[in-house]
């Protein structure tokens, strides 16, 4: 006897409700809701470790196995113990003209969308096969096709696989939204939040166990999660300015805006009503490469845009170049007046300042040399914009 979400919703909120809780909340949509992801993610109902070399993606007419061999189609196997199932069937003549014409549009480089199709194949792929721990953001302003592939990837994925939190609500101390993304293909939001929680933030990029919990629940620890995919017009600032939170971008650059005479507002309905199968196929060349490669393809372009990010996101960088501040063996100033500099620098743009100590080891990453005279410490450096760095 199988029981479908709304029926285990009611069934919960039945239970809730002679257990004590009040009536009106426990037959609340949202509660029940709430009651269904916790009872999902706390239930003793461990899927077994897979130690197979093939990925499996379940379709509607049966589940695809993926290995160095080849792909193959096979009937459902409840052993296989996955937890969804993508909304049309498999097709391996299926062809996405409309969409591959877009991805060429807006996405001029090759390398870039072997890397996009590679990300969205490694969604299926299980931590204990093959643990890249990346995140991809897609950054550009204006109208550049974002939100097209926002909306053929929700689709393809289907709806109920894919959640659309914030980075800062996930990383949010309560563990509430963590909660909501267990068992899911993908966690897609159509934009990033400034603010994140580094360590909670790169501790789900890597895929390791993390606590959640869902509000007058207990926590609970989260092993099988969503990987995450962010919408950006803007890039988090306030960061922790560390290579282990750099190294787990892949930032794909939006560069082309697309004239509003060339805009087609029904681009990514018809892409879904006609073309998800063909779409499928690319995903699948991607898959291909990563598992035969263990790496996404390498782009110069994409190592590029990370490393701007990092320095676009040093606020003491950022200082330096607007003050014009370089090294210097023989001018002097106190570290505590060029501190003050910084911080209101920081205040007017609305960055988050590093402390006092945290932004002399900054100035000595650049090469400022900082010695203690009389009990005052001194940065040697002058004011010269056209010779910085």
């Amino acid at each position: 006897f199988n029981l479908d979400s709304e029926q285990l919703m009611t069934f919960l909120g039945e239970v809730s409700h002679k257990l004590g809780v009040p009536a009106l909340r426990s037959r609340y949509y949202d509660f029940r809701k709430k009651l269904l992801a916790q009872f999902q993610a706390v239930a003793n109902m461990p899927a077994p470790v897979s130690h197979s070399d093939s990925t499996l993606i379940n379709l509607v007419n049966g589940t695809l196995e993926i290995g160095i061999g080849g792909i193959s189609l096979r009937s459902f196997q409840r052993e296989d113990f996955l937890t969804y199932q993508l909304p049309f069937a498999y097709d391996p003549q299926a062809r996405a003209p409309l969409f591959q014409n877009y991805l060429k549009t807006v996405l001029p480089h090759e390398e870039i969308r072997n890397v996009l199709a590679e990300y969205i194949g490694y969604l299926f792929i299980p931590n204990n096969r093959l643990k890249l721990e990346k995140t991809l953001l897609l950054y550009g302003a204006g109208a550049n096709g974002k939100s097209v592939f926002f909306d053929v990837i929700n689709a393809l994925l289907g709806r109920e696989n894919v959640t659309t939190y914030s980075l800062q609500n996930l990383t949010d101390k309560t563990g509430y939204y963590r909660a909501m993304i267990g068992n899911k293909l993908v966690n897609y939001a159509s934009e990033i939040n400034r603010k994140l929680d580094p360590a909670i933030f790169n501790q789900l990029v890597s895929g390791e166990p993390i606590d959640a919990r869902l509000p007058y629940g207990q926590p609970f620890i989260l092993e099988k999660y969503a990987k995450l995919i962010f919408n950006a017009n803007e890039l988090p600032r306030d960061v922790e300015h560390t290579n282990a939170y750099f190294r787990r971008f892949i930032i794909i650059p939006f560069e082309v805006v697309i004239p509003e005479n060339r805009q087609d507002k029904k681009l990514a309905y018809k892409i879904v009503s006609n073309e998800l199968p063909g779409v499928l196929n690319w995903v699948l060349e991607g898959l291909r490469r990563l598992t035969l490669n263990k790496a996404f393809t390498s782009s110069d372009i994409i190592r590029k845009q990370v490393e701007t990010y990092k320095n676009e996101s040093d606020t003491t960088y950022l200082f330096l170049e607007d003050r014009g501040y370089v090294p210097d063996n023989e001018q002097s100033k106190p570290l505590r007046e060029i501190y003050g500099e910084y911080k209101m620098f920081c205040m007017e743009n609305n960055y988050l300042a590093f402390s006092n100590r945290s932004f002399a080891k900054q100035l000595r990453a650049y090469y400022f040399e900082i010695r203690r005279t009389n009990g005052i410490r001194i940065v040697y450096c002058k004011t010269d914009p056209s010779d910085f760095f």
